[in-house]
């Protein structure tokens, strides 16, 4: 919104608005700001309605004497970081690149979802929330209709010039139809290989493996919010990876440098992650231990849903299992406790998700999650090196 501004040309220092660099470090600063703004109340308010996380744990005693000292503790934080998001990316990104609409709506979508999910908690109506079976379908249809969308606008070549960086537009436009770098949306870019060899074409395949990731990517960052800023920290680290692949991939002369396939249009998506990363260190603020507020599952899938979006769009899906190596390894040790038990009737881990297995092993809690938060950046880190790896 903020880019009709400079394009409009009232007043010349707002030409810098036009560009995606400019506009992603106001993000950043908008979205810290408005859930510093929005916090603070927030929490008064469900402190005041008695919205608490339940923190008793029936089946491990254990884990419930750990968190003892959470109870009283409000939780569907995530309200207020979405809210800090999602106006961030209105005002900051272009309104007319549709891919923006498709992250809005997905993040918006896993949010509701999540919220559904948590208020069925605290009004009783379950303890654990929406029944499984439900909740699992309607993460389904979110990303059905999310994949959708990017199916017909593959079809109408909404892929255009939308978030190309400002400069010589004509240079711009003969630069990306000249390109070597364009990929067909259904086709698979495999790390460590030069992808205009290997990149298989999935076809309808493809849409259905964006399905799963962005189901198994909510149900993932879900996993790993157990702890006081675990999530949070994580899942920042990895959306600013995607903030920087998102400009990459949107940019035809760093595609041709970098040798990756390009993607026109995800270069405002970029400001997107810019959003993300800004609403997540101003959530972090409150949910640092010991947290003052919990984001909930209204955070958690909202998050998983849009990191897994801005992966698929950007052509980087398997890079995520890199990047995201933190989300992966809980959602595999959560999936392997059950296996093991049910296959060999062991426990492969003191208990599941693989941070409380460490809390079980004698890690304070902040030894834990940041520990963790040092393994998620490293691994972003390794990720973007696969960028060069061909």
């Amino acid at each position: 919104m903020l880019r009709y501004l400079a394009l409009a040309e009232w007043f010349g220092p707002l030409r810098i608005l036009d560009s995606i660099t400019a506009r992603a470090a106001l993000a950043v600063i908008m979205a810290f700001f408005l859930a510093l703004l929005f916090g603070p109340a927030f929490i008064r308010h469900m402190k005041a309605g008695k919205a608490c996380e339940d923190v008793e744990k029936p089946d491990a005693r254990r884990l419930q004497e750990l968190h003892d000292c959470k109870k009283g503790t409000p939780t569907m934080g995530g309200l207020f970081l979405a809210a800090a998001v999602a106006i961030t990316v209105f005002l900051c990104c272009d309104p007319g690149n549709p891919l923006v609409w498709v992250g809005q709506f997905t993040f918006i979508g896993f949010g509701a979802l999540g919220f559904l999910d948590d208020l069925w908690k605290l009004k009783g109506w379950g303890r654990k929330g929406l029944i499984k079976r439900h909740k699992f379908l309607g993460e389904i249809g979110l990303a059905l209709v999310a994949v959708l969308l990017l199916y017909m606008g593959s079809e109408q070549g909404w892929f255009g010039m939308t978030g190309v960086p400002a400069g010589d537009r004509e240079a711009d436009f003969e630069a990306i139809t000249n390109s070597r770098n364009l990929i067909p949306p259904t086709r698979l870019v495999i790390p460590f290989t030069k992808w205009s060899e290997v990149n298989p074409d999935l076809g309808w395949g493809n849409w259905i493996l964006a399905m799963i990731i962005i189901v198994a990517c909510s149900n993932a960052v879900n996993l790993t919010d157990g702890l006081d800023g675990l999530a949070c920290g994580c899942t920042g680290v990895v959306a600013m990876t995607y903030a920087l692949l998102c400009y990459l991939v949107g940019n035809a002369m760093t595609c041709a440098f970098f040798r990756i396939p390009m993607v026109p249009g995800t270069g405002e998506l970029s400001i997107f992650g810019a959003a993300l990363v800004g609403g997540l260190m101003g959530f972090l603020w409150f949910n640092a231990n010991p947290a003052r507020v919990f984001m909930g599952d209204t955070g958690s899938l909202a998050l998983g849903g849009v990191i897994a979006f801005l992966a698929i769009v950007t052509k980087h899906e398997l890079t995520l299992i890199v990047a995201g190596g933190i989300f992966v390894f809980e959602a595999l040790s959560v999936i392997l406790q059950v296996a093991g038990f049910r296959i060999f009737h062991k426990r492969l881990f003191k208990i599941a998700p693989f941070h409380h297995h460490l809390e079980y092993s004698g890690w304070r809690e902040n030894h834990v999650v940041v520990r963790l938060w040092i393994v998620g950046l490293i691994l972003s880190i390794m990720s973007l090196g696969l960028l060069k790896m061909h």
